[in-house]
Parts: structure tokens; sequence; C-alpha cells
């Protein structure tokens, strides 16, 4: 009974004056608590380096192949190493040696997947005469957000998301643009991908052949830790 008088009968005390109050009234008939300190101690676990062992680096070897489901790009099509030869004072990039085939540009001039910071060139067919559709027939159709797969011939895989894909004039390409397209800028966390082929209008030769007055560019991307 005299705990509850003074837990309701002392108004405006607040919650220290209820506290107070509570010891003073229970001190007389409430036998002192025996108290006992217990101290946690957190385990220690001495003489490990906690900094995580640094990752190895990208393989550096050829590519295998490359998948683009949104653009019917397969694993099938052959990848192959190809360089740049100069064409009435530029360096443009070597065709693939077949039409069925896709070039990667491997000078150490440009990317290699697997490395940030760089960007990897690809070319490849839409079509060819008297062949068919090249492996790039359908690059237009890339969905952004897609993946693209990058297998290496070690059995590494890096999968990149399309950006976007783009037209761009023959003639923006001759008077500086591909340098733009080779050469962007990226941080060291970004590594991009490039997928080139031919598009636009087809302006037959006399002579047989042709030209497209575009290329197709697409660009796909993945973050690098």
């Amino acid at each position: 009974m005299m705990r509850r008088l003074v837990w309701f009968g002392l108004p405006g005390l607040g919650i220290l004056g209820l506290v107070a109050a509570f010891s003073v009234a229970g001190a007389a008939s409430a036998p002192t608590p025996s108290l006992r300190y217990h101290a946690i101690v957190p385990a220690v676990v001495r003489g490990e380096d906690p900094t995580p062992p640094p990752s190895p680096p990208p393989y550096d070897g050829p590519v295998a192949s490359l998948y683009l489901a949104s653009a019917g790009i397969d694993s099938s099509a052959p990848v192959e190493q190809r360089g740049t030869l100069w064409e009435g004072g530029h360096e443009v990039f070597a065709d693939p040696s077949a039409p069925g085939n896709i070039a990667w540009y491997s000078d150490s001039r440009f990317g290699h997947p697997g490395f940030g910071g760089q960007n990897s060139v690809f070319a490849a067919h839409i079509n060819y005469m008297n062949y068919g559709n090249g492996p790039f027939a359908r690059l237009t159709s890339a969905e952004p957000g897609s993946a693209l797969y990058v297998t290496m011939d070690n059995g590494d895989s890096y999968a990149y998301t399309v950006a976007y894909v783009t037209l761009v004039p023959l003639a923006v390409l001759n008077s500086g643009g591909m340098d733009a397209i080779v050469f962007p800028a990226l941080d060291a966390h970004t590594e991009r991908i490039t997928l080139i082929s031919c598009g636009g209008d087809f302006v037959p030769n006399p002579g047989g052949g042709g030209e497209y007055t575009s290329r197709v560019v697409l660009v796909a991307e993945r973050y690098v830790p």
C-alpha cells in the first residue's frame, strides 16, 4: 500500500522524482539486493591482417567469343585478332579475314577486356556479297540495358550492360570522329566494349560491291571495383 501511494501521490516530480520516491518508499520494507557486475569483453583475434588480399590481375590472353542475345550475336562466331592499316593517308581498322568472323583489335593502343579504364573494339560485317548475313547483322536491334558477355579463351567471362546503339555517318568518322569512339575518356572503374559494323544507305560501286554511308556503333560498359 505504501508503494502505491508514493507512486501515484507525487505529481509533478517527473521521471527522476518518481524513481527517487519509489526508492525511498521501498527502502524501509525491501531488503537491499545484492549487486553483481558482469563484464563482457569482445573476443580479439590477433595476428590477422584485416586487409583483404589484392585480386589477381585480369587475364591478358585472347578473346574466345561474344554473346549478345538481343542482337543475335552468339558464341559460334569466331573471334580473331586483327590490326590496322593505312589507306589514302588514313589509319583504318582491317576487315575480318572471313565474312563470318568477328575482328578484335588487339593492338596495345586499344583496350583489353577485363581491364578498367580501357575500351575494347570489335568489328564484324552485317552482310557480305555471296555470303549473306554476318555476325553483326542485327546490331541495331540490340536493346539498351541488355547484357553483352565477353568470354576469354581461358574461360573467364565478363558481363557488360549495353548503354546505347547509334548510327554515325562515315564522313564524321573520317574527319576525326573515330578517335572519340575508339579512345574515350574513361575513369579507372569503367570498362567499355565497342562494337562497330556498317549501316545507313548502301551505295553500289560501278564495278561491283559498294560501301555503306554510316557505321553502327554499340557501346556497353561494366563497373570495375
